[in-house]
């Protein structure tokens, strides 16, 4: 019986769920021999859907008629032309169904290519979009993109494809307006787009060392403070939507092409199977008669029984095969022989078999060539021929090792010609064989001296309008920390990047990657500083940052950390009450409301204790949101006169702002609009004169934006509020706010319900799914950042438009979950007005 294509899907269906299961497994299994076990299992279910994808190409191309195809030339756009080995055997079939995806199967916008590193996932993708353009059937646009490179970040690839678009990528001050911008021109043109090594865009691979990182390397989840599929979500949350929306069919006329380690959570969705536009590829080893032809094609004698002895314990890794093939050639005993890799015992080391093979090929390399390849594993990046001589000296014996390297398949070279008809030599590694030749570098610390030395030569600019302005300061920081001088690394960080990467371009998670580099015991542990002050700026500092970059869980145990070096190591009191006034804002992040309280009473006391006015009135002040969250609203009200009182003494005119935000925040939440508004309209006087006397505050103003909103929402006055709000989202994502972005989003998606509300039925409909899509998307930042009471809001928001839809069973289950984290630690320690309306959503329903 003939099967069909849903016959087909169905069974990579449960082959898929079958690999999820073995993966979740094997990453949990701690017995040698049954991890190889699972690892057979994970092959084997990859083999079974290459199998059925296989199968459906061919019923794909037996029944849809032959088309014309328009052949053209297309604009072609890289940040840089793949570099490594691009030979490619055992891959026809990978190739077809790249072809069938292409051309045959448009539900399914963007394609995931996953595999180890090694497997061969850049060479497959190049070779075939090369040979797609030389057939000149490719789209009139195709772009590579590899994120290995330096410069081969998200940001800079938007500006990349902004400005071939015409737009001029500086007026864009975030990365989500770019984004929304990038999606409006990929509307209009068809066009192709590799991401290359995708998985770093993820939190696995963030880090300034995911150079170094090999597949087994990634943190592990609880030791991050993150669950799993955190891990595999993207650092940048404008990373994600642009994902997601390439992914939609019928939103683009994109097709994406990804290569990653990591499926992103963003196109794994709820089931870890994939989103509906996504389709995954699963790239396995090769097979014997691949295996056979690379030896054969490389010059080595061998017979098929001899590949499959030696192949086998190896999985038939391609890049482990190159460099094996490499290391038989210039072998001393049989040159050019498989049989000189006859002394190999896979059980010697089950789980390091690629590393064994690493191995031969560095001893097989003469000492000098050996140091060369370490010190070239030093750049995190490719690095060009001018900097190797700059730092290593560009005489005879270094061009010798350089082509040696060459010839054993364990560095690429590539040449670019410049529009000044120069031309640039840059040398390249695989990532694997980085990570292996760092890890045998002798004196690590000594050759990155040689870097800081480089680098702190080159000239600081006089302005600083983006990250390209601050690369050579950033390679500093990094060769700084990785020789081990940390000290200086903190002086650098404070001088150069906290009024640039912090203030001015609001990079957070660039912070937090360059402050972990002084965390070289983890964060778990004191950064290695040798003042005990400067270890309690780093942590705060780090804190701080965790918090606007969304991840409050894990900016409270490092605010703990540095409390416990100012109450017991530094004995300051000052400090000590300032830090609990900082975990408890997080803490109410997070839902954890009754630390909160403890820690805002207790700095109060030590306040008033040492006399300290000013910080006891932030502490008032602090205390009086607690409450206002909890519900105590007399007591609030009576904290923000405290605080107000002080403030208004020692003519302190943002803090001002800040109580009158705070009291239009708390009349919003008893749904007092009115007041809200001229609470709020007070805010904005304040601000402006806190303007005027120091500088504007970027995320002031975008809060009283959002209450400016939300309260006019409240009134009634839509147009107003839809002003009030896009300039709150506008001014939040210029300086990736992510601590704010949520409840932005959801005071957006109220207003197109209220709109569709007071529209016509078709007006109703398309509204009602904006205000769907924007709660979605609100959800998503405030799952990924644990944010309780933001979740507890937006459940209740659906479980309200479920109602209106006649859904009960989805309004039961979002009320249910807006009851939940309104809960939090209990009355009086809930988030009541939140937890009083999931109540009574739940008392409707149980009605109906």
């Amino acid at each position: 019986m003939t099967e069909s294509i849903t016959d087909l899907q169905k069974k990579i269906e449960k082959e898929q769920k079958l690999l999820l299961q073995y993966e979740n497994m094997e990453r949990l299994e701690e017995d040698p021999r049954r991890r190889l076990r699972l690892q057979e299992n994970i092959e084997e279910a990859k083999q079974n859907i290459l199998t059925y994808e296989v199968r459906i190409a061919q019923i794909r191309a037996e029944s849809q008629p032959a088309v014309s195809i328009q052949r053209r030339e297309s604009v072609f756009i890289a940040n840089v032309p793949y570099g490594l080995e691009t030979a490619l055997y055992g891959r026809e079939l990978e190739l077809e169904l790249l072809d069938d995806w292409f051309h045959c199967d448009p539900a399914h916008p963007l394609l995931a290519v996953i595999g180890l590193g090694g497997q061969g996932k850049s060479a497959l993708t190049w070779q075939w979009q090369k040979q797609l353009q030389a057939d000149r059937m490719a789209p009139p646009l195709v772009v590579w993109w590899s994120f290995y490179e330096q410069d081969g970040t998200m940001r800079a690839l938007l500006a990349e494809l902004l400005a071939y678009f015409g737009e001029n990528p500086t007026e864009f001050s975030s990365l989500r307006l770019a984004v929304d911008r990038l999606r409006h021109h990929l509307e209009q043109i068809r066009a192709l787009i590799v991401l290359d090594g995708a998985e770093r865009l993820l939190r696995a691979y963030s880090s300034l060392g995911a150079a170094y990182q090999g597949d087994a390397d990634a943190p592990e989840a609880e030791a991050v403070g993150l669950a799993q599929r955190q891990l595999r979500g993207c650092v940048e949350p404008a990373a994600g939507v642009l994902l997601q929306w390439l992914a939609e069919p019928g939103q683009t006329q994109a097709q994406t092409l990804l290569t990653s380690r990591l499926f992103p959570a963003e196109l794994a969705g709820r089931s870890g199977l994939g989103l509906r536009g996504v389709r995954r590829h699963d790239l396995t080893g090769l097979n014997d008669e691949a295996a056979y032809a690379l030896f054969t094609a490389l010059g080595i004698r061998t017979t098929r029984a001899e590949v499959r002895a030696v192949c086998e314990p190896l999985g038939y890794h391609p890049l482990s095969l190159r460099l094996l093939a490499r290391a038989v050639r210039y072998s001393p005993t049989a040159p050019n022989d498989l049989r000189a890799a006859a002394d190999y015992d896979p059980t010697d080391d089950l789980l390091g078999k690629r590393e064994h093979v690493l191995r031969r090929a560095y001893d097989n390399l003469p000492q000098r060539t050996q140091l060369t390849l370490s010190r070239l594993a030093v750049f995190r990046s490719s690095v060009a021929w001018r900097v190797l001589a700059d730092v290593f000296g560009g005489g005879g014996p270094v061009q010798t090792d350089l082509r040696l390297l060459e010839e054993r398949g364990l560095l690429q070279r590539t040449v670019r010609r410049l529009d000044d008809g120069q031309t640039d030599t840059r040398y390249d590694l695989h990532p694997i064989v980085r990570r292996y030749a760092y890890d045998r570098l002798a004196d690590q610390g000594a050759t990155h001296t040689r870097l800081v030395i480089y680098f702190e030569a080159v000239p600081e600019p006089q302005h600083i309008t983006s990250l390209d302005d601050l690369a050579p300061a950033i390679e500093l920081y990094h060769h700084l920390t990785r020789a081990g001088r940390y000290d200086e690394a903190r002086i650098l960080f404070h001088d150069r990047f906290v009024n640039t990467l912090y203030f001015q371009l609001g990079a957070y998670q660039n912070c937090i990657e360059l402050l972990l580099g002084l965390f070289p015991d983890g964060t778990e542990a004191l950064p290695r500083l040798s003042k005990e002050s400067d270890q309690a700026w780093t942590l705060n500092m780090l804190a701080i940052c965790y918090g606007h970059a969304g991840r409050s869980s894990a900016a409270v145990p490092l605010c703990e950390l540095v409390n416990d070096i100012y109450e017991n190591k530094m004995q300051n009191k000052k400090y000590l009450a300032i830090g609990l006034c900082n975990v408890a804002n997080d803490q109410m992040n997070i839902g954890a409301l009754t630390a909160a309280a403890d820690n805002l009473r207790r700095s109060i006391s030590l306040n008033r204790e040492i006399e300290e006015r000013y910080d006891g009135a932030v502490g008032h002040r602090e205390y009086g949101r607690l409450l206002a969250i909890t519900g105590s609203w007399a007591e609030a009200e009576q904290e923000f006169d405290i605080a107000l009182e002080q403030f208004k003494a020692e003519k302190r005119i943002q803090s001002q702002g800040i109580v009158w935000r705070y009291r239009a925040q708390a009349a919003l939440l008893q749904g007092e609009a009115a007041t809200a508004l001229r609470a709020a309209q007070e805010a904005l006087r304040h601000w402006h004169r806190s303007a005027e006397a120091t500088y504007p505050n970027a995320r002031d103003r975008v809060q009283v934006e959002w209450l400016l909103g939300w309260a006019q929402l409240g009134l009634g006055a839509l147009p107003a509020a839809q002003s009030h709000l896009d300039e709150a989202l506008h001014r939040c994502r210029a300086i990736n706010l992510v601590d704010h972005e949520p409840a932005i989003l959801l005071a957006q998606a109220r207003l197109a319900a209220a709109r569709g509300a007071s529209g016509t039925h078709l007006e109703g409909a398309s509204h009602l799914e904006e205000a769907l899509r924007l709660a979605r998307e609100s959800l998503t930042i405030a799952e990924r950042s644990g944010y309780v009471l933001d979740q507890a809001d937006i459940h209740n928001f659906l479980a309200q438009l479920a109602l209106d839809a006649q859904e009960l069973e989805a309004a039961q289950r979002h009320a249910q979950q807006a009851h939940d984290f309104a809960w939090c630690d209990g009355p009086p320690y809930a988030y009541q007005s939140a937890l009083d309306e999931a109540q009574r959503l739940l008392q409707v329903i149980g009605e109906r």
